[in-house]
């Protein structure tokens, strides 16, 4: 462990709370609350300018989020708990056995949703409404996850974490 390891993690966690915050902003204003996506509710998101505006936001912050959790704030978080960091599979399968995130898969199909939030909107509403609508429902996932790790960055390794959002 390095001796800059626990400010790091603080100011990851600190980052990682603002994407959060601006997540669940961006995908209220996207979805308003409700996580059913059909083809015919993604072309009336696509038919304003707003509209798009509002998944190119929301597909570019669940990105961000996932990567800076799953590149970032996962590998400092284990090396302050005393664990070696590895590739990001095994890194996930740790905290799942650690009972720190829910299902280390779901990890792995958050990452394989960017692209699709991202490029697909532009060729087949069809095929986006399920991407989407699976992004909806992991934006949770992703959100209670990081508040456990959070949680447990603050109580267990005494890492200072301003505030206490989420919780």
């Amino acid at each position: 462990m390095t001796t800059d390891s626990p400010a790091r993690l603080a100011r990851l966690l600190n980052l990682v709370d603002r994407e959060d915050e601006h997540l669940l902003g961006v995908r209220e204003r996207l979805l308003a609350g409700d996580c059913s996506v059909s083809p015919d509710r993604v072309r009336g998101i696509l038919a304003a300018d707003s509209g798009i505006d509002r998944l190119e936001s929301f597909g570019a912050k669940f990105g961000r989020m996932q990567d800076t959790i799953m590149d970032k704030l996962v590998p400092a978080f284990l090396t302050c708990a005393g664990e070696k960091p590895g590739p990001a599979i095994d890194n996930l399968a740790r905290l799942e056995k650690l009972g720190l995130i829910e299902q280390a898969d779901d990890w792995l199909q958050m990452r394989h949703l960017r692209n699709r939030l991202v490029h697909e909107y532009i060729e087949n509403p069809d095929d986006l409404a399920p991407a989407l609508q699976r992004a909806c429902h992991f934006t949770d996932r992703m959100h209670t996850d990081y508040q456990r790790l959070r949680g447990y960055a603050r109580d267990r390794l005494a890492i200072e974490v301003p505030g206490n959002t989420g919780n």
